[in-house]
Parts: structure tokens; sequence; C-alpha cells
């Protein structure tokens, strides 16, 4: 590209110096002409004045002097010619005196025209070629684009859903913390079992030695125990025969046990009857045979504890019905739970003590749904001394129940016929809390708190006894 700028640029500038030469060239050829003129007519004026002179040169005849001296005026002309362009260009004597040179130059500078030309043809081509693969190198890169472009739309999903996962990551974390706290307040619990179970252990031993000495013991009362059987003989005849008087007593009690049960109370003042859950979410009729099926279950449980009609000749009135509410009582807790539109409880409480063979009087109690308890929150606690021995313990810790069962009542959650709220303590926990209780050997302070928020009816029913020293 540089060597074809160069000569462009040389061919753009040679107009002006080309216009030079051949102004100079004009005025030169004016020059010979005026010259030649000049000489030509020199040589005339020589060669008739010869002619009539009638001079001689070399002894030869004017004739031939006249036409020596004309051949002499034209070499004269052709020299002087030639010697005013030899002095006037340079260019002139290179061309007398140079032309093999110039010659051998010229077709130097032909060959290597030509193999500027084969060069200039192979640089096409290989123009060509570098043309071809910039336009694949192009297309490439074009490619290369889109691939960019769809890799960026990757990588912004990509973006997106390692900050989605990157929240659920927090998420996890924050749960992780929690569990971890657990796992810390369990592992707490699990020093405290440790220590029970070594305290069980050592009780373990010490009921082994006595276990010995028990074993002792029975050998020697395996030796009784061949007399005692025939005793047992002898009184399994006797059981036979108070088997029979105990029929015959029967049979006679049954006949006294309508009158026997005369006098006796069968609902205490604010016992609970029952509590049931109402969905009050649902349509009328629901909410009316919901109701209703209260009612009735609560008129049975009355009946067959001994009130109302089930009463027999008692009664005298013919009215089925074991149970008699307050109409406005009863309307005031039917406009509340239809006011509710969602679950509430609704508890039949005995406001006054009934007697066997009377109608009870029942009072109607709505509860809507709320939290009673909070997470931690203690809801019932007793002092029980672990020294006492297990009966105690175990007592106290029924006792304990029994308290929860009342507060948990107290608070308005749902009860069976016998006023249950539920499962409190499965048989293993009351086990593990009869162990830890005794393993203390002295008084402690045992609470029933809530492992999590208690509702009145969503529940859930979930507590955990807390131990420690009084």
């Amino acid at each position: 590209m540089l060597p074809w700028r160069k000569v462009h640029s040389l061919n753009r500038s040679s107009p002006p110096a080309r216009e030079g030469y051949e102004v100079y060239g004009a005025a030169l050829i004016v020059v010979l002409a005026i010259a030649g003129g000049v000489i030509a007519y020199a040589g005339d004026r020589i060669g008739m004045k010869v002619g009539r002179k009638r001079l001689s040169i070399f002894g030869l005849r004017p004739k031939y002097t006249s036409m020596i001296i004309t051949v002499v005026t034209g070499v004269v002309i052709a020299g002087c010619s030639i010697l005013l362009l030899s002095l006037a260009s340079e260019n002139v004597r290179k061309a007398l005196f140079q032309i093999r040179e110039i010659q051998e130059a010229l077709l130097t500078t032909q060959n290597d025209l030509e193999a500027k030309r084969v060069e200039a043809d192979t640089l096409s081509r290989r123009v060509g070629e570098i043309t071809g693969e910039y336009e694949e190198l192009q297309s490439r890169f074009d490619e290369a684009n889109r691939e960019l472009e769809r890799v960026s739309d990757e990588r912004a999903r990509a973006v997106g859903e390692l900050a989605r996962v990157q929240t659920r990551l927090s998420e996890s974390e924050g749960r992780l913390r929690g569990v971890e706290a657990r796992y810390k307040a369990a592992a707490d619990d699990l020093d405290i079992a440790n220590a029970q179970l070594k305290s069980a252990q050592a009780e373990e031993a010490k009921l082994e030695q006595e276990k010995a000495a028990l074993q002792a013991s029975v050998s020697a009362l395996s030796l009784t125990r061949d007399q005692l059987t025939a005793e047992v003989a002898d009184l399994q005849r006797k059981v036979d025969d108070i088997r029979l008087n105990a029929a015959m007593a029967l049979a006679e009690a049954a006949q006294s046990s309508q009158t026997s049960m005369i006098g006796r109370v069968i609902f205490r003042a604010d016992e609970v009857v029952l509590g049931r859950v109402i969905d009050a979410s649902q349509p009328v009729e629901s909410i009316d045979g919901q109701v209703r099926a209260f009612l009735l279950e609560a008129n049975d449980i009355a009946a067959r504890r001994g009130a109302g009609p089930a009463s027999g000749p008692l009664r005298d009135d013919g009215d089925p019905s074991a149970i008699r509410f307050d109409l406005t009582n009863a309307s005031a807790a039917f406009a509340k739970i239809m006011e509710s539109r969602d679950k509430v409880v609704l508890r039949a409480v005995s406001p006054v003590n009934t007697w066997y063979g009377g109608v009870l009087l029942v009072s109607l109690h709505v509860f809507p749904e709320k939290r009673i308890f909070e997470g931690g929150q203690v809801v019932a606690s007793r002092e029980i001394d672990g020294s006492e021995g297990i009966d105690k313990v175990q007592e106290g810790l029924l006792g304990l129940m029994e308290d929860v069962n009342s507060a948990l009542l107290a608070a308005g959650m749902p009860s069976d016929e016998e006023g249950k709220i539920g499962t409190i303590l499965t048989v293993t926990e009351f086990a593990l809390a009869i162990t830890s209780v005794l393993g203390m050997k002295g008084p402690v302070m045992v609470q029933a708190a809530a492992e999590c928020d208690i509702w009145r009816i969503a529940g859930p029913l979930s507590l955990r006894l807390v131990i420690n020293p009084a």
C-alpha cells in the first residue's frame, strides 16, 4: 500500500515538471532553428562569395570548393545542433554517450516491474485469502457475540438463582441456629439425664444388694410354699362358698339399689359437663346440627349419671330431657357463635349441685380461638419431695397433672365428659419424671411448661417438665 501511495503522490506532482520540460524543449527548438538558419545563411553567403571570386581550396575547382563549403556548413550546422543540445540537456548527453547503460537499466527496470507485477498478483491473491479469512473470522466473531449474549442471559439467570439460593441459605442458617440452640438445650438436658442416670445406677446397685438379700429369703420362703399350697386348696373351697354368698347378696342389693342412690350428688357446682369445638364458619344449617349434637351428647352424659328421666319412677312429668338451660343464656351463646365466623369452644357447665334423679341445669359458655399459653410459660407447678418414696412422688406428679388439666379447663380448652383435656404426658415421660425426682433425693419444684405456643382450639398440647431443687 505504501509504495502505491508514494507513486501516486509523485504522479500528482509530475504535471508541473512535464510542463516545464515542454517549454524548455520548445525554446531549444527555436534556438536550434535560428542557429541553423544563421549558419545556413552564413554558409550560403560564404559560398556565394567563393563562387563570385572563384576561390579555390586545396587547388580544387571553384565549383567543388563551393560544394565543400556547403557540406562543411551542413556539418557545422549538425555539429552545432548536437553540441547545443548536449550543452542544454543532460538527457541528450546520456542518450548520446550512455545509451547502452540506459538500455541495460531499462531492461533491468522492466524485469523488476514484471517481478513486482508477479508479486502484486501474489499479494492480490493473498489479500483475497486474507479477505476470506477475515470474513470467516467476522462470522466467528458474530457467532461468538451471539454465544456471549446467550451466556450473559444464562449468567443473569444464574445470578438470580444464586440470589434465591442465598436467600434460602440465609433462612436455612436461621433455622440451623435455632436447631443448634435446641441442640444445646438438649445437650444440657442430656447432661442432667446422665447425672440422673448415674444416680439411678447407684440406686440400682443398692437394689441389686437388696435383691441378693431377697433371693436368700426366697430360698427360705420356698420351703413354706408347699405348706401354703395345701392351705390354698382349703382356701379355694372357702372362696367358692364366699362367691355363692356374694351372688346372693348382690341380688338383694340390686333390689334396693334404686333407694340407696337417692340423695347422691351427680354434678357439683361449676363442674364442666362437656366441651366441644363448633365450626362457626359453616352454613347455618351445619352450625345448628353441631349445636344439636352437642346438646344431645350433654343430655346423654346427664342421663348416664342418673339425671332426669333416667331415674325412672322418681320423675312423673313425662319430659324425656335430662337437662334444662336458661333461655337468655342459650340465646346469648348461640348469638355469639353466629357472630364468630370461626371455630369456637362451646362448653356446658353445671352452675349448681345436681342430685341423683334431678334435672341437670346447664349454663352454656362460648370461648373464641386465642393463644392461651406462650412457649416457655409455666402452666402449673408443684413441690414434691423425692426422698418420700415412689408412691408419694407418683401421687405428687398425678396431682400436678390434675393442676395442669384444671388450668387448661379454666383457659377454655375443649374437654370430654369426664372433664379431661387429653393426654398431657406419655407413660415414658411420666416414668422419666418419677426417676428424675427420685434421683434428686430431696424437695424439688416440678413445673409443667409449654414447649410452644398453645392455642385454645388448634393446640398443640405439648408440655415439658422442668425439675429444679426447691
